[in-house]
């Protein structure tokens, strides 16, 4: 009998690595805000917002889910830093909203948190290292991972680092796929080299995440590459990967972008537990491109 997970914020980049990674025996069930159309799409796709509590209740109360990925909630830095009630609401109403359901009807939540958390100073960071985020979207995040630690018994987090991979047509843009598309218009891409992280591949993402289902490990889970990078030398290892040019792509410092939210400059993952309990050994930057390259479909 097939067993069904709950994906939250579904339509992104990590729920379409969970789809692609997808063992057999189990259903995908993803909801989010808006009314996405995503052919090919192997999930049940539903519209709901999680901010509305009967509406969450009653979800619950139709369909029974064997464990729950929360995914969901405003994930860009930039938006959370000037519009932070509207995101106050989106991660911790819905977090909320969303752990009281899982806790009620028994069910293993896996939330998905961020490096953001991370101050950047300390680098590398493994799971135990105290918190200490430089932005807004950082500390809603702490508080989000304080409500799942405090209210649940069954629970993991994981925290993914700067993912990349092939997004759905119809929703937002990645590192990677925003490079590329800037490059194939032979336009110029600034970068930075103060900001360093190491890249996820999405489907290597969706496999540490159906990992964690299968196994339902406690605690905290760093999930990333294996590679540690700044933004302009993964800029040019798209061009590399992809055959584009790379003289279009120009170095430059966070000082460039004096109007986004501050970033921690690294927060590198250590990412031992990754491979030692979860069996998903860390991609390098050219290894995960090559993949992505790999799956590109025919145009």
């Amino acid at each position: 009998m097939a067993k069904t997970v709950l994906v939250t914020g579904g339509t992104g980049l990590l729920g379409k690595g969970m789809e692609e990674t997808a063992p057999a025996g189990w259903d995908i069930v993803s909801v989010h805000q808006r009314d996405y159309r995503l052919p090919g799409s192997r999930a049940e796709q539903l519209v709901l917002d999680l901010r509305d509590k009967r509406a969450v209740d009653a979800l619950f109360a139709e369909r029974r889910f064997d464990a729950v990925v929360h995914a969901a909630g405003i994930a860009s830095v930039d938006f959370v830093e000037k519009n932070y009630a509207e995101s106050l609401e989106s991660n911790i109403v819905s977090t909320l909203n969303v752990t009281a359901a899982c806790r009620r009807a028994h069910i293993h939540l896996l939330y998905i948190s961020t490096n953001a958390v991370f101050d950047g100073a300390k680098a590398p960071y493994r799971e135990s290292d105290p918190v200490n985020p430089v932005n807004k979207y950082g500390r809603l995040k702490v508080e989000c991972e304080r409500l799942v630690q405090e209210t649940l018994k069954h629970w993991t987090i994981v925290r993914p680092i700067l993912m990349y991979g092939w997004n759905h047509a119809e929703t937002r843009s990645n590192p990677a796929t925003w490079i590329l598309e800037k490059l194939e218009k032979r336009e110029p891409v600034s970068l930075v080299t103060d900001v360093h992280e190491n890249p996820l591949f999405n489907l290597q993402c969706g496999r540490a995440l159906w990992a964690v289902l299968d196994k339902r490990p406690e605690g905290i889970f760093h999930l990333a590459g294996g590679e540690r990078v700044d933004r302009h030398r993964f800029g040019l290892a798209v061009a590399e990967a992809f055959g584009l040019d790379a003289g279009l792509i120009k170095p430059v410092t966070s000082g460039a972008f004096p109007g986004i939210a501050r970033r921690p400059p690294d927060t590198t993952f250590v990412v031992e537990r990754m491979a030692r309990e979860l069996g998903v050994a860390p991609m390098t930057v050219s290894e995960g491109l090559a993949a992505m390259r790999a799956a590109r479909a025919p145009r």
